[in-house]
């Protein structure tokens, strides 16, 4: 698969570019079905109508329009998985609070940067992207002066488990409680830079 110094292995082709306005409706897809497929494995089981409503590809699109064409600064990155020219992943990348790759407090000055969101097609996991998505992020969060990368993933969804594992993520032990259905907890999980 790959680790954070951009090692790869890749299954199949594929690149990882900076996202365009061209990519918005792509992007909303394959945020609301990673989206859904990574609640569901959280529930452990179909997730409540609500919330497959709620879990708009065309909203999420809409999001997605601000962070792309006007980031809020240079250390803000918006990143799409790409396999024969079709998006089918992304990845946002923010700096964020100050924490190590165990949880505890950064000295000051040190700089840690959060994967905001997310995403791979179910259809297309296992398969690269998410490790080149991963690889990506560290790339740019090196670039910014981060020590730390931080990712929050839903408890119960392996892949995404599998995937932070092999690139060198760990959990911190810190986790925070989604009101979806009965309650899905996602965990922190970073790796030192």
């Amino acid at each position: 698969m790959s680790d954070l110094s951009g090692n790869l292995a890749p299954a199949v082709p594929g690149f990882v570019r900076r996202a365009r306005s061209a990519d918005l409706e792509d992007m909303g897809r394959v945020h609301a079905q990673s989206m859904l497929a990574s609640l569901q494995a959280g529930l452990g089981g179909a997730l409540p109508l609500e919330v497959r409503q709620a879990v708009s590809a065309t909203e999420l699109s809409r999001g997605w329009t601000t962070a792309v064409a006007s980031p809020p600064s240079p250390k803000h990155h918006v990143l799409v998985a790409t396999q024969a020219e079709k998006v089918v992943g992304l990845a946002a990348l923010a700096p964020s609070w100050q924490v190590d790759a165990t949880g505890e407090a950064l000295p000051d000055g040190d700089k840690a940067a959060e994967v905001t969101a997310m995403g791979v097609l179910p259809a297309h996991q296992r398969q690269g992207h998410g490790s080149r998505l991963l690889a990506a992020c560290a790339d740019h969060a090196r670039a910014d002066g981060a020590k730390v990368l931080v990712v929050w993933a839903v408890r119960g969804d392996e892949s995404w488990s599998r995937t932070l594992t092999a690139a060198g993520l760990a959990p911190t032990g810190a986790h925070r409680l989604l009101p979806v259905g009965a309650g899905v907890t996602e965990e922190c999980w970073a790796a030192a830079l």
